[in-house]
């Protein structure tokens, strides 16, 4: 059965601490959602011009809502959020910020194979993210 009439969807991330959290998101330049800006159990942003719902969570809540362990994010990760950027100039500009919030960049902004411009980081809680910067005019034609 294939479902059509999904909406939208969002990624809800256990985090230790939701208002240093919600400071570092702040000042990487994430948008807070104002449906919960004065939510103190909670932290929500919304990125991108389709308005990508994060949701933030201590990581007791969101255990039970997962009914399973926290991963240990010094020791491995289950996924690697991407975010588009739409020129080198914006990837090197959001490392900055990340550096300037006390985000771990693990990969500095560099090229890859030619045709992409990225950047890894980990938040506070050690989620990791990539900001990729994709030139389709060098992009190899298979």
């Amino acid at each position: 059965m294939k479902i059509n009439n999904m909406k939208t969807i969002w990624l809800n991330l256990p985090v230790k601490n939701i208002q240093k959290s919600r400071a570092f998101f702040n000042k990487i330049g994430f948008r807070e959602n104002p449906m919960r800006k004065e939510a103190q159990h909670l932290a929500s942003f919304l990125i991108g011009e389709n308005e990508f719902v994060m949701m933030l969570f201590p990581e007791e809540t969101f255990s039970d809502f997962t009914q399973n362990a926290i991963a240990d994010t010094t020791k491995g990760n289950e996924m690697l959020i991407n975010i588009d950027a739409q020129s080198r100039e914006e990837v090197d500009i959001f490392a900055k910020s990340v550096e300037s919030a006390n985000g771990a960049i693990f990969v500095a902004p560099s090229e890859v194979d030619g045709w992409m411009y990225a950047f890894g980081f980990a938040d506070l809680d050690g989620h990791r993210w990539s900001m990729l910067y994709m030139d389709t005019d060098k992009m190899p034609k298979k």
